[in-house]
């Protein structure tokens, strides 16, 4: 009975081991598990803390079961650049991209439209420079986002003045001047960048970018009309969104070379061209006058092509 006993005890013995070593051989997979989802979480946190920081606080304590923890459940990660300043709420990465172009148009008169200026952009912002990457580097999404921003500020601006007319806080403007008016204030947005537009153009008339660039061209164009009080459902309405595409882009090209103070001979080319528009008086007249309008986009393009390529630059 004695040896039997014995026997029972060390078999208990020998199973209470045997289940420590496999104890053994378990846990150390968990606890590597375990920091390794803690790191993938500091990462998606955009914490700058050390590796050893990270994963010692898992391995220094050993697990109390078979499962692993379960992570809390809450509110989405904050945010938190190299700066240190952290937002509680989740930004998305379409919301960060917009926030490093928005930062980058500050550094395009230095830097042109390039991934260095959307590299600097992300520096202020307390990113790496290595957000840069996010973007293409020929800079087509940072002009594109200037270009769409632009057209925003000109709708709210045009928004805005109806709203006062239909108070009767303002005096509602004829057509030919609030044309005028609507397409001089969209090319103003552009002085701060004038000297580095020609470069954006040649980077919109890319392949792959002349959807985009025509979709935002004419968004614009029919905003303008529409405020303008514009109902035409006839042939009319194709004949004005033709004509004023073409007066808003021989005045751009003319605008790039013009080096009269404040850009005195851009206004006044602007003013004529759209007195012109507004002298057409029957749909013969409206083709004829499309058709020239055309063809000076044409000549205007021309012009441009030779800025680029550094034949006439403006003076």
């Amino acid at each position: 009975m004695a040896a039997a006993g014995g026997l029972r005890r060390a078999g208990w013995r020998l199973w209470r081991a045997r289940r420590a070593v496999v104890r053994c051989q378990q846990y150390p997979p968990l606890r590597a598990l375990q920091a390794s989802a803690a790191l993938r979480a500091a990462s998606d946190e955009h914490k700058k803390e050390p590796w050893a920081s990270s994963s010692q606080q898992h391995f220094d304590s050993p697990p109390t079961g078979h499962q692993p923890e379960e992570k809390p459940q809450g509110p989405h990660p904050s945010y938190t650049g190299q700066g240190g300043q952290q937002s509680e709420d989740y930004e998305s990465e379409e919301q960060l991209q917009h926030r490093i172009l928005t930062a980058a148009l500050e550094f395009v008169p230095e830097h042109g439209w390039t991934a260095e200026a959307i590299a600097e952009g992300a520096k202020t912002l307390g990113l790496s420079v290595a957000a840069a990457g996010l973007f293409h580097s020929d800079g087509s999404e940072l002009i594109l986002h200037f270009v769409s921003d632009c057209n925003t500020k000109l709708s709210e601006l045009l928004k805005k003045e109806q709203k006062l007319v239909q108070l009767g806080e303002a005096e509602k403007k004829p057509i030919d001047e609030f044309l005028r008016d609507a397409v001089e204030a969209r090319l103003r947005m552009l002085i701060p960048y004038i000297e580095k537009w020609p470069q954006a153009l040649s980077v919109l008339l890319l392949p792959r970018n002349i959807p985009s660039s025509l979709s935002l061209l004419t968004s614009m164009i029919d905003d303008i009309w529409h405020y303008a009080g514009d109902q035409s459902t006839d042939f009319n309405w194709y004949t004005r969104r033709a004509v004023l595409t073409a007066i808003y882009n021989t005045t751009e090209l003319v605008m790039m070379q013009d080096s009269s103070p404040g850009f005195e001979d851009t206004w006044r080319f602007l003013e004529n061209r759209v007195a012109d528009a507004m002298a057409m008086s029957n749909t013969a007249t409206q083709v004829q006058s499309t058709g020239e309008a055309v063809v000076q986009g044409l000549m205007g393009a021309a012009v441009t092509i030779k800025n680029l390529a550094g034949l006439n630059q403006r003076r």
